[in-house]
């Protein structure tokens, strides 16, 4: 290894180091740390203020504008009482079974998360939720593990959560893994309820009678989209607040919208490259997003939708202004690894430290996925994305397989890491100590965590 090999790494394990012991926040640390590794890989300054400041404030541009529609989107779905409904409607239709009340709410919870993110949502479900699940004789401890897992499900489920992984490994890969994570995700947690939640006494007749009313609410929808429908066109105007028991079924299904969208534009155009003649997941999920959020105004407020997208558009920008300078950090970062004076500099030190076969790859990610947690190197909203640039620009590894480990040791740090803003508010909203939340959840996030891993192996 080179001394400029040396220098750098030596630059990255400080800045590394100053995130953990949060002392420089990643929003800081990355936009530095693509300057260090400019520096030492010997671009020119105008090279440097040109290419890796604006070009690479810039390369993530498709990814932030995922986050500000998605993030407009989730501000509608709250402004209009459609997350609450869905909580509420859940609660309903389990009556006194845990079982299915955890199954229902992991189901609403994650309903409400396709279409949501970020403390704001956690804390509007959360305190809905929780209450629900601790009065049906489920404990606190689970009921907060419940309400992580669900959470992560939608997450996994909601394109605009995934605007990290598209800026560094690019579209077509981060969706590569799409299906079977939200599979991953929902088997894992439909096992943790029925392992830890106590059973009902209606047994098994009252999960299929909780199967016949969902199928009999979800039957209700066509109808209750054509009274809506009347209603518009007779142009009865409705007032700005509208009480939460006159919302239709109709629009109940808004979190869910972009994901038929995105789908039935694949069906049409085909999910791909433009160049291909196909329509980038990008713009079919902003398309979904916006159509979503029109459907979902005019369903419940369509005499104030101009007022509502527009504010919903505002807040949805002020929700998110710190993951956007995220993103330019990351995608400053991408730029500085692959910039092809750095190659020379960075190689050698990928060669010292990484195992060099796929295989190897994946046993080392399979064996340090905790590494995600505490601000950890495996983080994706820290360190890890410094390390998943630099392995994307080394080109030894394909995108598909890198963005698919990173998706699994992701699956640690949704649901685990107590330093997460969701996990402190849940512990403390339920009285457990994210400690203990961290000792019960760990064993089932590590292993969606290896079954996402096998996935990439398997495809690769």
């Amino acid at each position: 290894m080179t001394f400029s090999g040396v220098l750098l790494l030596g630059g990255f394990v400080l800045f590394a180091a100053l995130m953990v012991m949060r002392l420089l926040p990643a929003l800081l640390a990355l936009p530095l740390m693509a300057a260090w590794i400019a520096w030492v890989a010997g671009l020119p300054f105008l090279t440097w203020a040109n290419e890796v400041l604006l070009g690479g404030a810039m390369r993530l541009s498709s990814a932030i504008a995922l986050v500000v529609f998605g993030a407009m989107f989730a501000r509608v779905i709250q402004k209009t009482g459609i997350s609450n409904a869905i909580i509420k409607k859940a609660a309903e239709l389990a009556g006194d079974r845990p079982i299915a009340i955890a199954l229902l709410m992991l189901a609403a919870t994650a309903f409400v998360f396709t279409g949501m993110s970020g403390l704001g949502a956690v804390l509007m479900v959360g305190s809905i939720a929780l209450p629900i699940m601790t009065s049906a004789g489920i404990a606190s401890l689970d009921a907060a593990v419940i309400l992580l897992l669900g959470i992560n499900l939608g997450l996994i489920a909601n394109i605009a959560s995934y605007g990290t992984y598209i800026g560094i490994f690019g579209s077509e890969a981060a969706l590569y893994f799409y299906f079977p994570g939200i599979a991953i995700a929902a088997i894992t947690a439909i096992a943790y309820i029925l392992r830890h939640v106590p059973r009902g006494s209606g047994g098994e007749g009252s999960l299929l009678e909780l199967a016949s009313s969902v199928l009999r609410g979800l039957l209700s929808v066509p109808f209750s989209l054509l009274q809506v429908l009347g209603k518009m066109l007779s142009r009865k105007s409705e007032g700005l607040v509208r009480k939460r028991k006159e919302l239709p079924a109709a629009a109940l299904i808004a979190p869910v919208l972009p994901l038929i969208f995105i789908g039935l534009a694949g069906m049409v155009f085909g999910l791909g490259s433009p160049k291909n003649g196909a329509i980038d997941p990008v713009a079919a999920a902003i398309l979904g997003f916006l159509l979503a959020s029109v459907y979902a105004s005019l369903v419940t407020r369509p005499a104030q939708t101009v007022n509502l997208l527009a504010g919903a558009l505002v807040e949805g920008i002020q929700d998110v202004a710190g993951v956007l300078f995220l993103f330019m950090g990351i995608g400053m970062l991408v730029t500085a690894t692959a910039h092809p004076l750095a190659a020379p500099v960075l190689n050698p030190i990928l060669t010292a430290i990484l195992p060099t076969s796929l295989t190897g790859l994946l046993l080392a990610f399979a064996l340090f996925a905790p590494a995600a947690l505490y601000r950890g190197p495996f983080n994706m909203f820290g360190m890890g994305a410094g390390i998943a640039a630099i392995l994307v620009g080394a080109g030894t590894f394909p995108p598909e397989a890198l963005c698919g480990m990173f998706l699994a040791v992701g699956f640690v740090q949704a649901v685990a890491d107590p330093t997460n803003s969701h996990n402190t508010w849940i512990g403390g909203f339920t009285g457990v100590d994210t400690a203990v939340i961290l000792q019960r959840i760990l064993p089932y996030s590590w292993a969606m965590c290896l079954l996402m891993l096998l996935c990439v192996a398997f495809t690769h």
